[in-house]
């Protein structure tokens, strides 16, 4: 259940408003509410291949975090935030929208994702706002302007109190020595449902930040040949240091435009999973919804063109899973209806199925929804033909 459900609902695209309520109706109030509200849950990823989880959760537990298994996942694990107020007091420091949704989580804040911070100096009391001037952190500057501004890299703000009542997670020594990993449930679920066994090849066409890739990794006990891709060196690095944390092993990570992999690479997969880039409609809770139905139209167009690669790579009777964050129809059950029609790719039952079904035909798609499962998010898992 939802920590809070604002009376007033956020303000949408009338374009995406209208779209939306096409594929929700009466139910888009709600939905629309919950996106801006905070979750009762936050999920962690217990990582096997270093420790084990009743082990995490007591450790987490004797250390004051109110921490509990998921029941069905079984390397799956949350806390429960606690609604905090933010001391307000402080310098202000605006970050931008996607930096002020981590430190409403706990996170500290990075330089990069600084937008103002007029006037400070290391060691002033700090209020971070976000682009609309709401309070989600407060805490202590590490750097001035000048160094903000400058040199963009480094703790810009260390966070005491967020919006949540979560500390860092990644400050703590579960995450620094890979035993944990911060993924929404349904990323987690996402790994499951692909279902990787060892000694299979496996192909993540957009393995950056590495979340689903260590983790079909950690299915497989390292014991898959496992191959990412992605067009940003910088992202690609930023993977590797996490498959490295997490202790993966038997992977290549390769920096490339995974829309063209089925024509530059001589690749039959196994398994393919399709995490492209979407409007993530679903992440939740959003400080504000900039999104347009014109981002989304062209997010599914983008979309479309790493499901027919990975069409293109997939062995015979192999499986592609596809996974966005976001709830759009266009993006979502469209982008399937393509996937069938013109890929030679057929939707199949998955398990586990911890959501609702999804607006396809045969409801084979298991779709999270943000006023019932707190989140935004959709699966569907099909076969080669």
């Amino acid at each position: 259940m939802l920590l809070e459900r604002p009376e007033i609902r956020p303000k949408l695209d009338p374009e995406l408003e209208s779209s939306l309520r096409e594929t929700y109706g009466q139910r888009l109030n709600d939905v629309l509410s919950a996106m801006v509200a905070m979750p009762s849950r936050y999920y962690f990823r217990i990582n096997t291949l270093k420790a084990r989880r009743n082990d995490i959760i007591r450790s987490m537990r004797f250390n004051g975090l109110d921490a509990e298994p998921h029941d069905q996942l079984e390397d799956a694990g949350f806390f429960h935030p606690r609604p905090s107020e933010i001391e307000t007091d402080g310098t202000i420091v605006e970050a931008d929208r996607v930096a002020a949704e981590a430190v409403q989580l706990g996170a500290h804040l990075y330089a990069p994702g600084v937008k103002g911070c007029h006037g400070l100096r290391p060691g002033m009391k700090v209020t971070v706002v976000d682009g609309n001037g709401t309070p989600v952190g407060s805490g202590v500057s590490h750097q001035s302007e000048t160094s903000i501004l400058m040199y963009r890299q480094g703790v810009a703000v260390e966070i005491k109190i967020s919006r949540t009542g979560l500390p860092s997670i990644m400050e703590t020594p579960w995450y620094a020595d890979g035993q944990i990993h911060l993924q929404s449930l349904p990323a987690i679920l996402t790994s499951h449902v692909i279902d990787p066994k060892p000694g299979e090849t496996i192909v993540d066409l957009n393995c950056a930040p590495g979340g689903k890739t260590s983790h079909i990794s950690q299915l497989t006990g390292n014991q898959a040949r496992i191959i990412g891709f992605d067009r940003s060196k910088q992202k690609i690095q930023k993977a590797e240091e996490l498959m490295q944390r997490m202790g993966c092993a038997n992977y290549q990570l390769i920096s490339h435009d995974s829309r063209y992999v089925h024509l530059d690479y001589k690749i039959k997969a196994d398994r393919v999973l399709v995490d492209p880039p979407c409007t993530a409609l679903g992440v939740v809770p959003k400080l504000a919804i900039q999104t347009r139905a014109r981002n989304v139209e062209n997010s599914a167009d983008y979309q479309k063109q790493f499901l027919t690669a990975a069409s293109g790579i997939t062995r015979k009777d192999g499986t592609v899973v596809y996974s966005v964050c976001t709830i759009s129809k266009d993006e979502c059950e469209d982008v399937v209806g393509f996937a069938e029609k013109d890929l030679g790719l057929k939707l199949e039952e998955q398990t586990p199925f911890l959501a609702e079904t999804g607006f396809d035909p045969d409801h084979l798609t298991q779709r999270f929804n943000p006023d019932i499962h707190e989140t935004g998010y959709f699966i569907a898992r099909f076969i080669k033909n």
